[in-house]
Parts: structure tokens; C-alpha cells; sequence
């Protein structure tokens, strides 16, 4: 398999301001979608346009990508974490898995979520399968030490993930924000993806747009949180939250996006972009 490469392209807002533009991370319990209890979703999602634009940029490819929410040992770094995976990087290929993505964490802006965590990194795995096939090769085994000594492996939180959507990278200068997002009982990724799509006319109209959505289909990690989804948002700038938050359209939604989301468990990082490896 031949690796594949995406090049990515503040002061801390409260939660309720960053919430409006992520989306959830998924737990184990919520692959289906979940079911919507009450009426208040048709109201909320009846935005066919959005959808279908939304929807026209889902994405084919692998069958599952790896995401990880990495927090190092102590005198350690992303670039530490970097030299690792380049050294397991050609046993990996071989299994048909791939780190396409890297963001160095640059503020944790609460929730539930690893607080220490550093680098943030995305694989494109073959098959789901890729990972075991990995885990059990005497190479990678070999290298075990190494990782444990670079990473808290204790404290890091990995999901098995498809990812649902792909947009267009970041442009040199934008702010990233990544999203981990648990849901309230009885919704999934599917009311979050609704949501996702009624309110992207308004975000995007203040220059913030989703960049990567992510289903969450296992958390693989102790005590990792049960999130639905994960996402990565792109924003022209920091500035641009308030704007969407003082958007009376978008005022109109928010009874609804905290009926569906678990706002206080909610898990948001402004990144950096590294390269892919």
C-alpha cells in the first residue's frame, strides 16, 4: 500500500462558543445513529440544501482511519512522536495502514478528553483489521519499549473511526479545531451529522467550515470517553466563533444542539497542522 500524504494547513473561548462548530465524537454504543426521542429535530435540520451539499462530500476510500489523541511523557514532544512513527512507518505500510494526518495541540479547551495531550494523529488503515495484523507483527513488538517510553500510553485516548466526510485542507494561517463529541442518550452520529449540515450555511458564512468528520465505530482506549464523532473544523480565523454565536439564525438552533449533545462532556483543542510523515 502506498502511504498517502494530506498536507494541513486564541485565546481560549468558553465551551459553549467552540461548541457550535464541532461535531460529536462517537462512542462504541452510538455506530447506528441512535434514535431521536421528540420533534424538536425536524424543526431543526430542515435545511435540505445544506444537507445535500454536505452530503455530495462524503467520501469513498479506506475502510477505516485510526484517530488519536496522544499525550507524551514527560521531557518528550511531537517531534519525539514523529521519529517513532517513522521508524514503524514501513511495517505498517505493509499491513495497509498509513499515517495521513499530524496536529500538534496548542491549547485544550476542556471536556472530558486527554487535557494533556500534545499531537493528535489520523492513520488510513486497509481494512480495521490493519491495526491487529500491526499490533501482532515482531517488529512493531520490538519497538513497544520505545513507544511507551515516548508516549503516556496510560492517558491517550483511540478510536476506530470511517471517516464520513473530507473538505477542502486549510489554507496557511487558518485556526483548526478539533472536536471530540459525546452524544446525550438516545442520539448517534446521525442527529449529529443532521445538525451538522443545518447550521453549515451559517458557519460558513462567518468563514468557519467543516474540514473532516469522523464516525466513531470503537473507542479502543481505557477509560477513553464514549464520544459519536469526531471532527476537524477549519476557521479563517478565532474570531470568526463570536461572530457565529451572535448570528440570530444560529440562536435558533441551540436549544436542539444541546438536546442532542452532551455539551459538558465535550472535548475541543485549537491545533497545528504538522506534516503527514
Amino acid at each position: 500500500m502506498s502511504r498517502r500524504t494530506f498536507t494541513l494547513g486564541a485565546q481560549s473561548l468558553a465551551l459553549a462558543v467552540l461548541s457550535l462548530a464541532l461535531s460529536p465524537a462517537c462512542s462504541t454504543a452510538s455506530t447506528d445513529g441512535g434514535t431521536s426521542p421528540g420533534d424538536t429535530r425536524a424543526a431543526a435540520t430542515n435545511t435540505s440544501s445544506s444537507t445535500d451539499a454536505h452530503s455530495s462530500s462524503e467520501v469513498s476510500g479506506p475502510q477505516a482511519h485510526l484517530v488519536a489523541f496522544l499525550p507524551m511523557q514527560e521531557g518528550y514532544g511531537p517531534s519525539d512522536q514523529d521519529q517513532y512513527e517513522a521508524t514503524i512507518a514501513p511495517i505498517a505500510d505493509e499491513h495497509g495502514m498509513a499515517r495521513v494526518a499530524a496536529y500538534t495541540v496548542g491549547k485544550f479547551l476542556g471536556g472530558t478528553g486527554p487535557s494533556q495531550a500534545s499531537t493528535v494523529g489520523v492513520w488510513a488503515l486497509d481494512t480495521p483489521e490493519s491495526m491487529g495484523a500491526l499490533m501482532s507483527d515482531e517488529r512493531y513488538q520490538g519497538n513497544v519499549v520505545n513507544r511507551d517510553r515516548v508516549h503516556d500510553m496510560q492517558h491517550a485516548a483511540m478510536y476506530m473511526t470511517h471517516e464520513e466526510f473530507s473538505g477542502q485542507a486549510p489554507a496557511p494561517g487558518s485556526a483548526v479545531l478539533v472536536g471530540m463529541l459525546p452524544m446525550r442518550e438516545g442520539y448517534g452520529f446521525d442527529d449529529h451529522h443532521e445538525y451538522e449540515a443545518s447550521i453549515s450555511e451559517i458557519t460558513q458564512r462567518h468563514g468557519m467550515r467543516l474540514y473532516k468528520e469522523y464516525r466513531v465505530m470503537k473507542t479502543l482506549s481505557p477509560g477513553a470517553p464514549e464520544i459519536a464523532a469526531i471532527n476537524i473544523w477549519v476557521l479563517d480565523s478565532p474570531d470568526v466563533l463570536g461572530a457565529v454565536m451572535q448570528d440570530p439564525e444560529y440562536a435558533t438552533h441551540i436549544e436542539y444542539r444541546d438536546q442532542i449533545h452532551d455539551m459538558e462532556a465535550m472535548t475541543m483543542y485549537f491545533v497545528a497542522p504538522r506534516a503527514a510523515q
